[in-house]
């Protein structure tokens, strides 16, 4: 539930918290939340109409009129990439150097690691989708070419518009059972754009990273695999292998920590695979240390193996409810 605190009654000054994160962090003041921000108006505070999770990801639809919002300070201990969608009226988003202005269908990537600025003359509606980074195999440079940007005549521009459209519609919030292939398809489309954004590298280079790609995906149960491994196998050497994986923004430990983890999660959500223990799952794909597994599981997915495994294991079958599995 968001909360806000008024600073200057008359200039309508106020604090806005705990309006996107699904996780208090212990107390409840603004420096202790990762999403609070200051908003100036003239008009009716903002009002959080919606707020859900996706896999990983926070969502929240807001509404306002016309305002100036920046981030408090204490937000930016908050590591990941934001992304907006305006579905009424029009905003305006700066960042560093660069500001765009979007209209109803634009969407902006942004990250609270930065100031930002975030301006609208009047009436509005934005979607906001917050990514932690743990979901995102890509290093913070590879959003220099992506923030604060018109991104709208990008190819794949039109793929993400769509499944953001979808998600800002009031009847779209998706079951638990969806929820986890919804917000797969959100990451999916943001890497693609921010791929499509990236300034173009040589046909060697992209070649043979969708190789590398492709090879990883084949071998992600083997428990050698790695830098050198690649290299050898390609033929080529290891510090040549790294070079291609930071040129599109990503390495090499990363892309197989993600892909992994994303293997084992989608066994853990297969009834055909509820016998199976959770150490079992995550040894068949190379994670085989149970205390490192857990932690890292935690950080890409927000809860436990068996957490987590409990609550979206029988969303979907015949009788089951979101109130019984989070039970």
């Amino acid at each position: 539930m968001e909360k806000s605190v008024e600073m200057r009654g008359a200039e309508h000054e106020m604090l806005l918290y705990g309006w996107l994160e699904t996780e208090s962090l212990g107390e409840d003041r603004p420096q202790h939340t990762s999403d609070a921000v200051v908003v100036r108006t003239d008009g009716a505070n903002p009002r959080v109409t919606r707020h859900f999770r996706i896999g990983t990801l926070d969502v929240a639809h807001i509404s306002g009129d016309r305002v100036d919002v920046e981030p408090l300070l204490t937000a930016r201990r908050w590591k990941g990439v934001v992304l907006g969608f305006v579905t009424a009226g029009h905003l305006s988003v700066s960042q560093g150097e660069q500001t765009v202005q979007l209209g109803v269908g634009d969407f902006v990537f942004y990250t609270p690691a930065q100031r930002y600025r975030i301006t609208s003359p009047g009436y509005h509606e934005y979607l906001v989708v917050r990514i932690p980074i743990a979901s995102i195999a890509l290093r913070y440079s590879a959003f220099s070419d992506v923030v604060a940007t018109d991104l709208s005549r990008l190819p794949s521009a039109a793929v993400l518009r769509g499944i953001l459209a979808g998600l800002s519609r009031p009847d779209s919030v998706p079951s638990l059972a969806a929820s986890v292939h919804v917000g797969d398809a959100v990451l999916a489309a943001a890497h693609a754009v921010i791929a499509d954004a990236r300034p173009a590298g040589s046909a060697e280079s992209i070649s043979l990273f969708t190789t590398f790609v492709l090879w990883i995906e084949d071998n992600l149960a083997d428990p050698d695999l790695s830098a050198d491994r690649i290299a050898a196998v390609h033929f080529l050497s290891t510090r040549y292998v790294r070079r291609i994986f930071a040129a599109n923004g990503t390495t090499i430990t990363a892309m197989v920590r993600q892909r992994r983890l994303e293997r084992v999660r989608d066994e853990l959500l297969d009834p055909r695979m509820a016998r199976h223990s959770i150490s079992s799952v995550a040894e068949r794909w190379g994670l085989a240390d149970p205390a490192s597994f857990s932690r890292a599981f935690r950080r890409q997915f927000g809860s436990s193996p068996r957490q987590y495994r409990a609550l979206h294991l029988h969303q979907g079958q015949p009788g089951a409810t979101d109130e019984e599995a989070a039970s």
